[in-house]
């Protein structure tokens, strides 16, 4: 059962942050003794909703003062961003965005919260029986958990489907449609369980050196745990995971959401 989930398919993922271009930039500032000590004064734009038949949310976004690093990072960011990796993003189709009955909403306490956001999606994510669930169900769940990528320019039209296309390219979090058939047919349940989630250093050193995201909510965490596959008639197989989740602004619902998930890895 070992890598039995990961799909042989990989494209670029533009979805995920460009962490290593954020690290590589801070770095070098850090160590050249400039502008190394933490911005200031970031500006905050008012949470705008309006209403016309039905209420319409905003993520709330931040003005970050004009610093060299503010500028030096987003401009390595936006150099390194892959149009044809976008372009393969905005052809993609897939479900419209939507919670239900097999993929409820994360309860509103944990929306608030970062880490008991990252925790309850993590569970949600990886905790499946495939022989009463669809695929189809959990990349819409994806899709309504989706939070918009503030670090490069995703068209708008585009942004739904940054979570969902992170779960399915390679290595993929997400079977493909035939794996997800076939842990159906077998009756295969995966269960996560021993989650640690914590901030990654990445972040840290970003934010360390003066780097601010429009999106006050941003932030990476580094999540490992273990996953139980189990079919009958066939011993558990217990492995052990971790991947790096970027959380931000919810694209369809106040609180928290997930940018994407990257670096999958199966011990």
């Amino acid at each position: 059962m070992r890598n039995v989930w990961r799909t042989a398919r990989a494209k670029p993922l533009v979805a995920a942050l460009v962490v290593g271009v954020v690290v590589a930039v801070v770095s070098w500032i850090a160590l050249s003794g400039s502008f190394a000590s933490p911005t200031k004064g970031a500006t905050v734009q008012p949470r705008t909703i309006t209403t016309s038949n039905a209420a319409t949310y905003h993520p709330l976004r931040i003005t970050p003062p004009e610093t060299a690093v503010e500028r030096t990072v987003n401009q390595a960011l936006e150099q390194s961003s892959n149009l044809s990796g976008l372009a393969a993003l905005e052809a993609s189709s897939f479900p419209s965005p939507a919670p239900g009955a097999a993929f409820p909403p994360i309860v509103a306490a944990d929306t608030s919260s970062p880490s008991m956001y990252a925790m309850a999606f993590t569970q949600e994510l990886l905790d499946l029986d495939f022989a009463t669930t669809t695929r189809n169900e959990l990349l819409a769940w994806a899709g309504y958990n989706n939070a918009p990528n503030t670090t490069i320019g995703i068209p708008a039209s585009a942004q739904l489907k940054v979570l969902p296309d992170s779960l399915t390219t390679g290595p993929a979090t997400m079977p493909s449609t035939a794996q997800w058939s076939a842990f159906a047919t077998s009756r295969t349940v995966w269960r996560v369980s021993g989650l640690v989630i914590s901030v990654s250093p990445t972040w840290t050193q970003a934010l360390s050196a003066g780097w601010v995201s429009v999106d006050p909510l941003m932030v990476i965490y580094d999540v490992s745990g273990a996953l139980t596959v189990t079919t009958p008639g066939h011993p558990a197989v217990v492995e052990s995971i971790s991947f790096g989740l970027t959380l931000g602004g919810a694209s369809l619902h106040p609180g928290y959401g997930a940018v994407a998930v990257d670096n999958w890895t199966v011990n």
